[in-house]
């Protein structure tokens, strides 16, 4: 009988625990779905999820061309002067990409400068992250060079403002008005700028000024810095 008591006790005290477990959870949910959090955390999954899978198709695609070129050299790897040209190509494309090589061909000229009330409000200022911003839409967008300013922007460049003073960029002084060449597709490049909430409409909420036009054949000079890899292999 005393067995049967303290059975009956130990499993009044699980359901009691029990029970008390479903309600904090339930009570959890409820704070959670008045609070959006569930929502929130949905929208955030979801945008990584397009994230990796966007990541996941730029790295297909790279190791497809990597494998269409390797192909490539074994085709011609018994014919001397196929290997020489497909060599020669790639060094040119690897000098382009790394800003080493001037380059001509059409694109646009955009510039980018100050408010007309600048003077009196810092909102209206061009700063670097507006220059930033503008590169990698054009990059989006399918830019094959892009300089500022004359000054060729590469992979290992950088924008930063001195003191709120002035930006430099690949260790120069760059001032308003910035003078953005870019040689690509210009029909591409133009949507970047007047799709609407594009470059175009996020200066004008500024009030800052942008203008472009379209060119047949733009010159962008070399990169003149030397590019150092210290600790890659």
């Amino acid at each position: 009988m005393k067995g049967k008591i303290v059975m009956l006790v130990t499993i009044g005290i699980i359901c009691a625990l029990l029970t008390s477990v479903m309600f904090v959870q339930f009570k959890s949910v409820h704070v959670i779905e008045e609070s959006g959090v569930g929502v929130m955390l949905e929208a955030e999954l979801r945008a990584e999820y397009a994230d990796v899978k966007e990541k996941s198709g730029e790295l297909k695609a790279q190791i497809e061309e990597t494998q269409k070129s390797i192909d490539e050299y074994n085709e011609l790897s018994t014919d001397d002067t196929g290997t020489r040209e497909l060599l020669r190509s790639d060094v040119q494309k690897a000098e382009m990409d790394l800003g080493y090589k001037s380059v001509k061909g059409p694109g646009l000229i955009i510039t980018l400068s100050d408010g007309d009330n600048a003077a009196n409000n810092s909102d209206e200022v061009i700063k670097y992250f507006d220059l930033l911003l503008a590169i990698n839409e054009l990059k989006y967008a399918g830019a094959e060079a892009i300089s500022i300013n004359d000054e060729r922007y590469v992979n290992t460049s950088y924008i930063a403002s001195i003191q709120g003073m002035y930006l430099i960029m690949n260790g120069q002084r760059i001032t308003s008005p910035y003078t953005i060449k870019v040689i690509g597709d210009s029909k591409y490049l133009e949507s970047v700028i007047n799709i609407k909430g594009g470059l175009k409409d996020q200066m004008k909420s500024y009030n800052k000024n942008i203008s472009y036009t379209v060119e047949n054949e733009i010159f962008i000079n070399k990169y003149e810095n030397l590019i150092e890899i210290n600790y890659g292999e």
